[in-house]
């Protein structure tokens, strides 16, 4: 003990470390938080995801068209659900694939075993083709995909690679509309959401937390002003600061996506065989009307509204800047969460009180808009709830504006 109190640099640290665990709040938020919402993620959240992704319930059947002995063996030790059918059947089986029933269609050439037993790699000729067809996006689709293509290659490999999958083309259902519409979803409404949040962090925390540890803030209170006008002016200004950072992270994004694209088109070229995953020339932010932009903003900056004033009450609480700072940090986790798992596990109906969840509501919205599928009561409900929790929490930030033990802690 001696040791510790002559020696200056352990007693500074001990002096730090004792005023970081004899702080309650800095130990939940910066020790205990973000350790509970990593195992969260990983113990519960993540697996969730990945069912979600995968389709694990998902029954897909695939069709085959003169289907070789050597496959339906391989099929059948696979327990894939399949199915041999005529060739006349085929335009029935690829109309239920491009509405999204899920399944598969593999045709094979008529003379396929004898084909790739005279086929010569050193010839020159075209190898013999397979012909898969499917609708990237329906449920379940990549766990199935992948079983298959996965039969499909092996074989190809144990046999010197003696035919090709798809060579004359894809064999994607999907609309390419659609496809550029579900890749938008994917992405744009859980960063739209977080780079607000985080904007609102940094803004907020110095305008409301900021101004309070300096005593500005009380200054303020003294002059002609009420606490529900000060709330109010605070969280519309900023509001507009925190929308304006999400709207311009959100171009960056969509401007940078042309570059990615091709960058991702040169590796696809590379690996053929993954190019169904990918069909990003699809997108094209010209089928969105003026009213699906407009629509979009106002859903945004009713979120950005409910997301400051949230910010705000947190951040009244805490003593410094870069303690409410702290506090805040890991909601960007939960933020993240919420946009991953309300876009993967997005369906076309909804229950009209899924509008009234807040960030939630607004992501559901935002991916509605993104694949052209929301509705009146849908923006009207989520727009209504925003506004409708923003006052409430301005109302509660003006009370606390006027608390004496919240505004005088320091």
């Amino acid at each position: 003990m001696n040791f510790i109190r002559n020696n200056k640099i352990l007693l500074i640290a001990r002096k730090e470390l004792y005023r970081f665990l004899s702080d309650k709040r800095m130990v939940i938020s910066a020790l205990i938080l973000p350790g509970m919402l990593l195992y969260c993620i990983y113990a519960f959240v993540a697996p969730t995801m990945v069912g979600l992704i995968m389709g694990t319930d998902i029954k897909s059947k695939v069709y085959i068209i003169h289907v070789p002995a050597v496959i339906q063996v391989l099929f059948e030790h696979s327990e894939i659900n399949f199915a041999q059918i005529h060739y006349y059947e085929k335009e029935n089986i690829l109309d239920g694939i491009s509405r999204g029933d899920g399944n598969f269609l593999l045709i094979f050439p008529p003379d396929f075993e004898e084909r790739i037993t005279a086929f010569e790699i050193a010839s020159g000729e075209k190898a013999p083709e397979i012909r898969l067809y499917y609708n990237s996006l329906s449920e379940g689709f990549m766990l199935n995909f992948t079983i298959i293509n996965t039969i499909l290659n092996a074989y190809e490999r144990s046999i010197a690679r003696r035919f090709d999958i798809n060579s004359s083309g894809t064999g994607d259902m999907a609309d390419t509309s659609e496809t550029g519409q579900n890749f938008l979803a994917s992405i744009i409404p859980m960063f739209l959401i977080m780079f607000i949040f985080h904007a609102a962090i940094a803004s907020v925390t110095e305008a409301i937390t900021g101004e309070k540890e300096r005593g500005t803030l009380s200054t303020i209170l003294i002059t002609p002003i009420s606490p529900i006008e000060l709330a109010t002016g605070k969280i519309y200004g900023l509001s507009v600061q925190s929308f304006l950072c999400g709207i311009s992270a959100a171009l960056g994004i969509l401007l940078a996506l042309p570059r990615f694209v091709e960058s991702l088109q040169d590796q696809i070229n590379i690996e053929q065989d993954f190019s169904v995953f990918f069909q990003l020339n699809a997108i094209n932010l010209h089928q969105y009307s003026f009213g699906d932009i407009i629509t979009l903003i106002i859903v945004v900056l009713s979120c950005s509204l409910f997301i400051v004033t949230f910010v705000a009450i947190v951040s009244i609480h805490a003593k410094t800047a870069k303690e409410a700072q702290l506090i805040l940090s890991p909601m960007i986790i939960i933020i993240m969460l919420i946009g991953l798992l309300s876009t993967l596990n997005n369906n076309e109906q909804r229950e009209i009180f899924y509008s009234f969840i807040p960030i939630f509501n607004s992501v559901q919205c935002i991916d509605a808009i993104f694949h052209q599928r929301h509705v009146p009561i849908q923006v009207f409900g989520t727009v209504f709830a925003n506004i409708f929790f923003t006052a409430a929490g301005t109302i509660i930030l003006a009370r606390l504006f006027k608390s004496e033990k919240i505004m005088s802690a320091s």
